[in-house]
């Protein structure tokens, strides 16, 4: 075994003698890599506390951020279902929805009663009393074998609404076999019929059918 170049002695009993000075030299080298390892191990225990930390931050930031977009999309589906205003007050649907509706009944009504009153002043100007036959007559010969169009509210046990008249809306308010029909209106065209059905449904009458006639006979009920 040689040291700095040079051989080493044995003592008697054969064994390598180690000289005290290469001694000292071999145990400064070892304290030197047991210092440089445990460095080495506070390096790497540092490194990994550094690793945990960013960890931990990233993760919370992920939190933070999940929530914020939740809270995002919170907001931008209210709007675009109307449950939010643009001052950030949240609305009540239904009660949003009954004033529409009885906004839309309102102007229903109005709207008939602009016309009926358009149709009495139209009348008045018109027909009197000593040709009023004779007009009736004029109608049923213009619509003879023709198909025209009403619409029926419903049929019922009672006469359920007995403020309705043929003065009011054109149309056949009839009683059979103890049932009331009530048919308002008289249309040349089915889309018409339509529409009218349509504007009673908003004021109510959910239950209203357009039918066809032709001579008074009904033809076919159109859904």
């Amino acid at each position: 075994m040689y040291f700095s170049g040079r051989k080493s002695t044995k003592n008697n009993n054969g064994m390598p003698f180690i000289e005290e000075e290469k001694y000292q030299l071999m145990q400064e080298d070892f304290d030197k890599a047991k210092l440089k390892r445990e460095e080495s191990e506070k390096e790497l225990s540092e490194l990994q506390e550094t690793y945990k930390h960013h960890k931990q931050k990233s993760r919370t930031i992920y939190i933070i951020l999940g929530l914020f977009l939740g809270l995002a999309l919170g907001i931008i589906y209210l709007f675009k279902s109307g449950k939010l205003n643009d001052k950030g007050i949240i609305t009540n649907n239904k009660v949003n929805i009954s004033e529409i509706k009885a906004r839309e009944a309102e102007r229903v009504i109005d709207s008939l009663k602009r016309v009926n009153k358009k149709v009495e002043k139209e009348d008045m100007a018109s027909v009197s009393t000593d040709n009023l036959d004779d007009t009736i007559n004029e109608v049923e010969s213009n619509v003879q074998g023709k198909t025209i169009y009403s619409v029926q509210l419903g049929v019922f046990q009672t006469k359920k609404y007995p403020l309705l008249s043929n003065n009011l809306i054109p149309g056949i308010i009839s009683s059979k076999n103890g049932y009331f029909k009530y048919s308002l209106g008289l249309f040349s065209t089915l889309n018409e019929a339509k529409y009218f059905k349509k504007e009673l449904a908003k004021i109510g009458f959910k239950d209203a059918f357009v039918a066809s006639y032709i001579n008074n006979k009904r033809q076919k009920i159109h859904h």
